[in-house]
């Protein structure tokens, strides 16, 4: 599974390089994490609901080619299989050129909200949810 979000770089990310800061990729990975776990139909607050938070436990990027003030994005963000947590990989590249400018992944650990414990396999509605 698979989403992907359009994202315009806006001035206020820019480092005193004028190219976006290292930092603010992780907000762009973020949207094009939002738009995948909606498509799942499992945003936020659906886990929530579902008595399920998922924290990011490890994070990974790889920084290619820097973008600029206006540049305009396209972040996708997929759905890598495993059993016992979600594992994401992303990868954020001009919306023109197709040029990569940075890739990553993540690792969320399942965890229930009621007792604040560590799931060690990922519940089977979510799995359903995201092994579509």
């Amino acid at each position: 599974m698979e989403a992907s979000v359009k994202i315009k770089v806006p001035f206020y990310d820019l480092d005193p390089m004028k190219v976006v800061w290292h930092g603010n990729y992780i907000k762009y990975f973020e949207k094009a994490r939002c738009a995948l776990l909606e498509k799942a139909g499992l945003d936020y607050r659906e886990m929530e609901r579902l008595g399920y938070a998922f924290p990011v436990v490890k994070m990974s990027v790889k920084y290619i080619n820097p973008s600029e003030f206006g540049q305009e994005l396209e972040v996708s963000a997929r759905i890598v299989p495993c059993e016992n947590f979600l594992h994401i990989k992303y990868l954020a590249k001009d919306l023109k050129s197709g040029e990569k400018i940075c890739s990553a992944e993540t690792k969320q650990m399942c965890v229930s909200i009621e007792n604040k414990t560590s799931c060690f396999e990922l519940p089977a509605i979510i799995k359903e949810r995201i092994c579509r």
